[in-house]
């Protein structure tokens, strides 16, 4: 894997969990002031780049399966690994705490419909998910089954690229919490940034310096985030074109040797996924316990911001480290291992 991936989705996560940071502080529960907001407002842009990332990745990984259905089986699989099993574990005791009655805003599913819903990561309907920032998961989920379809064949692959491109760009929308059907997800514009990610790919591998994706990249951001808003809300669109462009450049520069990546990022952008589905709770209770302890009202709500950020993040590394991990060290020796030697074996020449 690049170095610059990791790193990549590191400053996601940092920039979505001080986005929400913010936010909560905003809440009269934890103080009413909206610590850093004016710094961290386009941190939810993170999220886009997970997605425009995630298509890079997903290519970068599978590229050689595509056209060959005999490797359906291990994508699937290592896909699976990858998302459920740590959305499952970290899911389970939230669950618990809300039906203990903990939790402020947050409800658990009433119909087993949404219970479906969200054990699957299928939009089923529109539940909200137990896991608040696990509505994105959805959407990968939706790219993967896609994207299998290049695997089982490339034609039929190209075919429901083709399919899947069209609804979203018909029907073009970002469903917010209370709308996310599963027309609205499935044919969401965010859908469409995981093409600007396998884009970002192509790009890689024609080789080169990156130095002209670097600065395109950096023009095509700065419109965007600070240029006059495009018709027909493609501002966003042009977002993930300069994610993409971006996304590309580092890499070529990684690969050339010219972009030094620094350890703590790769240790944060290990632990990214878990960062991403526990952030939120761990703000929640972060914030309680420097307000209930008297040390928000000791060091204002500045100095706390930092303090909880800091926390969130290291707890995040920690649970990386103790949970994530080794689950995903156990799941990958017993589900995929042996299948990668047997397919290394029939890959082998006779004789």
């Amino acid at each position: 894997m690049l170095k610059a991936l990791q790193a990549g989705r590191a400053l996601a996560a940092i920039s979505v969990t001080a986005f929400h940071l913010s936010i909560a502080m905003g809440l009269a529960r934890y103080g009413g002031n909206a610590a850093f907001s004016d710094y961290t407002s386009m941190g939810h842009h993170g999220v886009d780049f997970f997605f425009v990332l995630s298509g890079f990745i997903i290519l970068f990984a599978h590229v050689d399966d595509i056209g060959r259905p005999e490797c359906w089986r291990d994508y699937f699989l290592k896909r699976f690994v990858r998302l459920f099993p740590i959305y499952w574990l970290y899911s389970l005791p939230f669950v618990l705490l809300l039906l203990l009655g903990f939790g402020t805003d947050a409800k658990l599913p009433t119909e087993p419909l949404d219970w479906l819903t969200n054990l699957t990561l299928i939009r089923f309907n529109n539940a909200l998910p137990i896991l608040p920032p696990s509505w994105t998961l959805f959407h990968e989920i939706g790219f993967y089954a896609v994207f299998s379809l290049l695997i089982v064949r490339r034609s039929l692959g190209i075919a429901a690229f083709v399919v899947f491109i069209a609804g979203c760009l018909i029907h073009y929308n970002y469903p917010g919490p209370d709308d996310r059907t599963p027309l609205n997800v499935y044919t969401a514009s965010y859908n469409l940034y995981f093409l600007f990610g396998m884009g970002a790919y192509w790009l890689y591998a024609k080789g080169g310096k990156g130095i002209a994706e670097l600065l395109l990249g950096l023009v095509l951001f700065s419109y965007s985030v600070w240029g006059e808003r495009l018709p027909y809300h493609l501002t966003p669109l042009l977002l993930a074109c300069s994610f993409a462009l971006l996304l590309a450049a580092v890499a070529k520069l990684e690969q050339s040797g010219r972009l030094h990546v620094p350890g703590i990022l790769l240790h944060i952008g290990n632990a990214s996924y878990t960062i991403y589905l526990i952030h939120e709770a761990l703000e929640g209770l972060l914030l309680k316990m420097v307000i209930r302890s008297g040390i928000y009202g000791a060091i204002g709500a500045h100095a706390s911001y930092l303090l909880v950020l800091a926390g969130v993040i290291a707890l995040g590394c920690l649970a990386y480290l103790l949970v994530e991990r080794p689950v995903l060290n156990f799941l990958r020796r017993r589900l995929l291992a042996g299948r990668n030697k047997a397919r290394a074996a029939a890959l082998a020449p006779s004789g």
